[in-house]
């Protein structure tokens, strides 16, 4: 898995955090379209650590909409 955030990283000019959302995407989008893929065999048994890195990241990005909102509303009550 690492050598495919590497290729988005390179080829597609993507962050980290923005390859690992787009991997994240892909992967939801074919849960949902239930497109049968063997995940473990296909992250070679790095699933666990994908799944850490995009918690990190939608951690990351839930506290800054938090912050957002929260500025959003102090200008609204001002």
């Amino acid at each position: 898995m690492e050598k495919l955030i590497e290729r988005l990283q390179e080829e597609a000019q993507l962050t980290q955090e923005q390859a690992i959302k787009a991997i994240s995407v892909v992967k939801d989008y074919m849960d949902k379209e239930e497109i049968d893929i063997d995940w473990e065999k296909f992250f070679k048994g790095k699933s666990e650590d994908f799944i850490e890195k995009a918690r990190n990241l939608f951690s990351t990005v839930s506290k800054q909409t938090h912050s957002y909102t929260d500025n959003i509303v102090d200008k609204i009550d001002d």
